[in-house]
């Protein structure tokens, strides 16, 4: 009888178990919801989000008029691109929405646990059956969908050197082993990246990571002899590989082999140079009909241009620098507030944003061999879109988290 007073029947239990969680689910919701809106400062920052909606919407009708040729005769759907792309977008706000509210503290401690998360996904890749080849080149995993490791680690390893800044600042000043150390793991990060013949990740991740350490107090002597070190290895890949060395070689004379390695180049600034001022008009590139290759990826720019014109290029532009002089402008003011670990997340996003974006708009306008790297908010790619509103996310709980002095 004892037994049975105090005896529940396991629906009983069970439900009883999932009234006391959603009952905790609730207060931290209002717990969060509360922090939020009390304080002075907004978690959206308007004048940052601005431009990057604008790059999305760019992005939305640019991708579909860029692919819609291809997709239609290759799926027989001109939707094909853009409906990936737009499950994508979803994701990524939703992925972005769920690291608004990750304390910024987090990053600060597990920086470690980021970067090895970060190695071990590219190693993943030299798996048979789960690394998958595109182009010739080994950069996905399939864990039911294809996701490309390398946007994960262009985020994950700054923050580890973010992390490593603050917690080592004095060792970065003044000793060599102080440099030295968080290079290792980095190095093995790259050399992963140049297996998977990712050369413009590496060149990405390698120059955020000199401006971050240079930054966080690294000698500008030490960060020269990197930077000697790096250039020659990657010169070195490039001449013993046939493909790579090409490609370089072709940048020099691209009017060398129309017809061969210059064939894509030459049909990016034909893109470029239809545009006039004006541009041809929205959806009505030529060069989207099987001339440009990869034009809804690394080479949308030249088809944005082709359409809209100057006119187009400067709106683009301008968003850009909005975009840069806000970052810049939140970490300078962090800094000043003593918030350098937020500060350095900050200019890491901006460094990202920029360094990315440059190079891509270099190769588009043959002012650099081709790198195989999407422009950020633009290019199709779902692994690179998906990222993009994560460090975004970062990005704005860094700077809600200083503006409201929270620690």
């Amino acid at each position: 009888m004892i037994f049975q007073k105090f005896y529940f029947h396991p629906a009983t239990r069970v439900e009883r178990i999932f009234r006391i969680l959603a009952r905790e689910a609730n207060t931290l919701k209002i717990k969060y919801w509360n922090i939020l809106v009390n304080k002075k400062e907004s978690l959206l920052d308007k004048s940052l989000l601005m431009p990057f909606a604008i790059l999305t919407a760019i992005s939305i009708v640019f991708i579909y008029s860029s692919s819609s040729v291809v997709a239609d005769a290759d799926f027989d759907n001109q939707y094909f691109y853009l409906q990936r792309q737009l499950v994508a977008l979803s994701i990524g706000l939703f992925a972005g929405a769920i690291f608004l509210f990750i304390p910024i503290s987090f990053y600060r401690e597990n920086g470690l646990l980021l970067i090895l998360i970060s190695a071990f996904l590219l190693s993943l890749v030299f798996i048979p059956g789960i690394g998958v080849e595109k182009n010739g080149s080994l950069r996905w995993i399939n864990i039911g969908f294809n996701i490309q490791p390398s946007e994960i680690a262009k985020i994950f390893v700054p923050i580890y050197l973010c992390g490593y800044c603050l917690r080592r600042k004095d060792q970065l000043e003044t000793s060599w082993w102080g440099f030295i150390k968080p290079l290792i793991l980095t190095s093995i990060i790259s050399v992963l990246l140049l297996l998977e013949m990712d050369l413009g990740a590496t060149i990405v991740i390698f120059a955020i990571g000199i401006l971050i350490l240079f930054i966080g107090g690294a000698k500008f002597n030490q960060l020269l002899i990197l930077f000697l070190v790096f250039i020659s290895i990657v010169i070195l890949i490039a001449y013993f590989n046939e493909e790579r060395w090409s490609r370089v070689v072709s940048f020099s004379n691209p009017w060398d082999d129309v017809g061969g390695t210059d064939y894509q180049l030459i049909n990016a600034l034909v893109a470029s140079v239809q545009g006039g001022f004006f541009g041809l008009g929205i959806g009505e590139s030529t060069q989207k009909y099987y001339f440009l290759p990869e034009s809804h990826t690394d080479f949308i720019f030249s088809i944005f241009v082709e359409e809209t014109g100057v006119i187009g290029m400067t709106l683009l532009f301008s968003c850009y620098l909005v975009i840069l002089w806000r970052l810049f402008k939140l970490a300078d003011s962090s800094m000043k507030k003593n918030f350098f670990f937020n500060s350095l997340l900050i200019s890491l996003f901006a460094l990202l944003f920029f360094i990315q974006t440059s190079l891509n708009i270099f190769v588009n306008l043959g002012l650099i061999p081709t790198k195989g790297l999407a422009l950020p908010f633009i290019s199709y790619g779902r692994s690179s879109v998906i990222m993009n509103f994560i460090a975004l996310a970062i990005t704005l709980r860094a700077s809600w988290e200083f503006r409201n002095n929270i620690k």
